[in-house]
């Protein structure tokens, strides 16, 4: 009898595991077609830049030079470990709490038509018009905003 009572749950707890893998399945192609992987690999080669940069000159003495390149080699390394957990950990939890299995394959359905494939090859360029666009049109007098008001919070009477 214990059996019986046994087998029923045993069937769920094995169509919950196999919708789950199926799910992670689609978010997976889902981010195959985003390009997300690429996505989060050029964000973290901009971060190496700047760890880099940040780098340069402040490893001192003998054997600097190849003190500095290990240490670059370093950063590199878990720089793709960091990618590969945002990609294939956090990301896919993170869909996965946010987007239902239909959803997700609706969006699948959308990356794979032209409008989507366009969407996807046209994103850097609209990032980088995006960025120039704030960086020479706002950020002078956004900057300038924020001077003059830290100016008038630090002055004493």
């Amino acid at each position: 009898m214990k059996k019986l009572v046994f087998l029923p749950f045993l069937a769920v707890v094995c169509c919950m595991s196999i919708a789950a893998q199926d799910k992670t399945a689609d978010i997976k192609r889902l981010f195959e077609l985003m390009q997300s992987e690429k996505t989060i690999d050029d964000m973290m080669d901009n971060m190496l830049a700047v760890f880099q940069q940040q780098a340069e000159g402040k490893i001192q003495g003998a054997a600097a030079k190849e003190k500095y390149d290990e240490y670059v080699e370093f950063m590199k390394t878990e720089v793709r470990d960091l990618s590969d957990k945002m990609v294939n950990q956090e990301m896919v939890d993170i869909y996965n709490r946010h987007f239902t299995q239909e959803e997700i394959k609706d969006l699948i359905r959308f990356y794979e038509t032209p409008t989507g494939k366009k969407l996807i090859e046209k994103n850097p360029e609209v990032t980088k018009d995006l960025m120039n666009s704030m960086m020479t049109k706002y950020m002078p007098e956004f900057q300038g905003k924020l001077a003059s008001k830290l100016k008038d919070l630090s002055v004493e009477p």
